[in-house]
């Protein structure tokens, strides 16, 4: 019998006040215009590493935890804005400090020493809080006019994690596990 392969995905967990404004605006644009419930299957995070596959997690946790355990707290992101992609996703946008890009590079390059990971799937790093997505292009039309009539997102987050989420079988994202940047 053939092993299960279970369904990641590595992000940046968004908490507190940041958290609450995504999952309000979300749970709102899904309210208001009838769109997928986003903010119901999957926490508030920014991705770093798209979903993938594998039958064995250990290696990428060991790597996460290895990288988070020799770095200090790099730098920060901000929500400032909004933006989409092409007629699919509406987000707000994350700016990243020079020293928060280079160590997310850092480890999405440590993460392509998996042998596993899908190497081929390794797209330029675009980060963003996705607010609506699986939407038409009516949808994305009017849900875009919608974000700009709204006061602009200005929070700046501390680069303080990297989370492991994994897919459930009720069509669910949760966390797998959390690892803390070092204070030190």
């Amino acid at each position: 019998m053939p092993s299960k392969q279970t369904k990641y995905f590595i992000g940046y967990l968004i908490e507190g006040e940041a958290a609450t404004w995504h999952i309000e605006l979300a749970k709102n644009i899904s309210k208001r215009f009838g769109t997928w419930e986003l903010h119901k299957k999957v926490p508030s995070h920014i991705t770093i590493f798209q979903s993938f596959k594998t039958e064995d997690i250990n290696p990428v946790k060991s790597i996460l935890r290895d990288w988070i355990h020799t770095r200090p707290i790099p730098g920060s992101l901000a929500l400032s804005g909004f933006n989409h992609f092409e007629e699919r996703v509406v987000f707000a946008s994350v700016d990243t400090d020079a020293s928060s890009k280079q160590a997310i590079e850092e480890l999405r390059g440590a993460l392509r020493q998996i042998p596993t990971m899908p190497i081929e799937d390794f797209p330029v790093w675009h980060p963003h809080a996705t607010l609506a997505n699986h939407v038409s292009a009516q949808e994305i039309n009017q849900i875009w006019d919608y974000v700009l009539s709204l006061k602009m997102p200005n929070f700046t987050l501390p680069l303080n994690n990297v989370t492991l989420f994994r897919f459930e079988e009720n069509q669910k994202w949760v966390i797998e596990e959390s690892f803390r940047l070092s204070e030190e």
